[in-house]
């Protein structure tokens, strides 16, 4: 279940990201979980490489189903996609899951995992960094100060202003393929 993890040695390291419920009784538990930097650079392919993300997984256990809570709040560094500096991310978020029991394999979907009922344990750590993931902004940019300034490298924004003011003064060409088109339509 720990797919996309590195090395054998991290695989070690990643088995503390396990819940043991077979042996819990039905209702409410808690688990607290760290996400740091060794856990993002035991995943193969991650676009984090530090971080500091603290996990809570409250686990409702009941006889045919195992209910999830993963509340998520830290931070996470990023590359901004605007001066390419990198910058630290706060994150904050709450997941739900819901684990079944089945014997056949069941293709799983967004908000429902399946276990076979021999299991005893559920693994964590994938689902942990999916949850980090998903709670990423589209667009990773510096947070501006409490000015409202963008806290991005000034250099680097006046170089993009100077590219940006260069590329209006530029005429677009126009393009002789659409004049026929222009005609048919009136312009």
């Amino acid at each position: 279940l720990l797919q996309g993890f590195k090395k054998e040695n991290d695989m070690n390291y990643l088995s503390q990201y396990t819940i043991p419920f077979s042996g819990l009784k039905e209702g409410k538990h808690l688990f607290d979980f760290k996400a740091d930097d060794r856990f993002f650079t035991s995943s193969e392919e991650s676009e984090i490489e530090k971080g500091n993300v603290d996990i809570v997984i409250e686990l409702e256990k009941r006889s045919t189903y195992l209910g999830l809570v993963f509340t998520l709040k830290g931070e996470v560094e990023l590359t901004c996609d605007r001066c390419l500096e990198n910058y630290m991310q706060p994150i904050k978020s709450q997941n739900n899951l819901l684990v079944k029991f089945s014997e056949e394999e069941i293709e799983e979907d967004a908000e429902i995992i399946y276990i076979h009922p021999n299991d005893h344990q559920l693994e964590v750590a994938h689902l942990i960094y999916e949850f980090i993931v998903l709670s990423l902004p589209i667009r990773h940019l510096h947070p501006n100060d409490k000015n409202g300034k963008s806290l991005c490298n000034p250099e680097m924004l006046r170089k993009l202003d100077e590219y940006k003011s260069s590329a209006k003064d530029i005429e677009p060409a126009e393009d002789p393929r659409w004049n026929e088109l222009k005609k048919i339509i009136g312009n």
